[in-house]
């Protein structure tokens, strides 16, 4: 699994250390060099810092209070033969400089995992890239009114990177959680991508991430389905208004082995994963988030499970399905979507018993919920 080491961050990155890494380089530094006058002549030039602020770097009040920026650390480990993957090991909490979050527990290096390859997937699907005053990095922010989701979101980023500490957690009750612009900049980084990247007429799956193995391709698609996805008895489809964004999903799922159509209308493709291919699919997502746990689709894992008990029913297509139907609207009016759940049968199966009973005059419309689902009553 490909690795981002901390050196290849964002160049304005600080960090703290344990302190037992602090005294190692402590007593290099004093024993080699003897005073902190001539350890900062020799990296003065590097670091583009204060002797006044150098000299206190070195003190465990001020490593317990405050971030100390990587390079001068880096130079540090240079006067003394340290290498920069222990230094690296070491490090128990990092941020850009000046900015309010820092990650602690720090996952590194960072591994490029499915989970990174997803979070990319996610704000393709459903995300902006925001770009704030001249001089600050870009950042993400994740659109999601599923209070699951967003929570997800965050727990994606902190498995990929170790504990984000916000100010406050904002992202319990905000519909956009924000990736910190010093993680996201590793993903324009990885994957060379800039803000247009991300609109959504113009973004594609890397190339590179097409390439990759089954888990990564999974996860992007898992993804997809989370964001984009409407789910009825007999497929998952993906709706998005970019043509080739489309086939690119497509052919995640050809390689993945899952039976799907396309189909194009106007600047819209329709990426639809059809029965069998949803049982594929199925399968192998049951698999992957034994991994990743953070993976999970939620409500979606719900509602595609209900998808196959309909098939697995002994009056899956009997005519006793519309005595059924009857039987309900006696008791309660109620909408096309709530029969077939309550009865356990596909939308389309009920619509056309609706269709037939309407025609007869044994049941009428007395309502909607919202603007497209109507409410039909019996009237015998």
């Amino acid at each position: 699994m490909e690795e981002i080491d901390i050196w290849e961050f964002d160049n304005r990155i600080s960090i703290k250390v344990k302190e037992i890494f602090l005294a190692k380089i402590k007593n290099r530094l004093f024993s080699r060099y003897k005073t902190k006058r001539k350890m900062y002549e020799l990296i003065q030039n590097e670091i583009k810092f204060s002797f006044y602020g150098f000299k206190n770097l070195l003190k465990e009040g001020y490593q317990k209070k405050f971030f100390v920026p990587l390079k001068i650390w880096m130079c540090m480990c240079k006067l003394v033969d340290i290498d920069l993957h222990d230094l690296q090991e070491n490090i128990t909490a990092y941020k850009t400089s000046g900015g309010p979050n820092f990650v602690s527990n720090p996952v590194l290096p960072v591994k490029i995992s499915p989970l990174f390859d997803m979070i990319i997937a996610h704000n393709i699907a459903d995300g902006t890239v925001i770009n704030p005053k001249k001089g600050r990095l870009p950042y993400f922010g994740y659109r999601q009114f599923d209070a699951l989701f967003r929570e997800l979101y965050i727990r994606k980023l902190n498995a990929i990177f170790g504990k984000i500490n916000f100010p406050e957690e904002y992202y319990i009750l905000s519909t956009r959680p924000y990736c910190p612009p010093f993680l996201a900049t590793l993903f324009f980084k990885r994957y060379k991508l800039n803000t247009s990247s991300f609109l959504s007429k113009e973004a594609r799956i890397p190339a590179e991430i097409l390439n990759k193995n089954s888990e990564y391709l999974l996860a992007v698609l898992i993804a997809f389905v989370i964001d984009e996805a409407s789910i009825d008895s007999t497929l998952i489809a993906i709706k998005l208004k970019n043509i080739e964004l489309t086939n690119d999903l497509f052919k995640i799922c050809k390689k993945l082995g899952y039976r799907t159509t396309v189909t194009i209308k106007e600047e819209y493709g329709t990426l639809s994963i059809l029965r069998k291919g949803m049982k594929k699919f199925f399968n192998d997502y049951k698999r992957i988030i034994k991994k990743y746990p953070e993976m999970t689709l939620g409500k979606w894992e719900t509602k595609i499970e209900n998808t196959f008990k309909i098939y697995d029913r002994p009056i899956y297509k009997t005519k006793g399905n519309k005595n059924l139907i009857i039987k309900m609207l006696k008791i309660e009016n109620l909408t096309i979507n709530q029969l077939a759940l309550r009865i356990n049968m596909t939308r389309q199966g009920v619509r056309f018993h609706i269709n037939n009973l309407e025609k007869q005059g044994l049941i009428s419309r007395v309502g909607y919920v919202g603007k497209k689902n109507i409410i039909y009553s019996y009237t015998g």
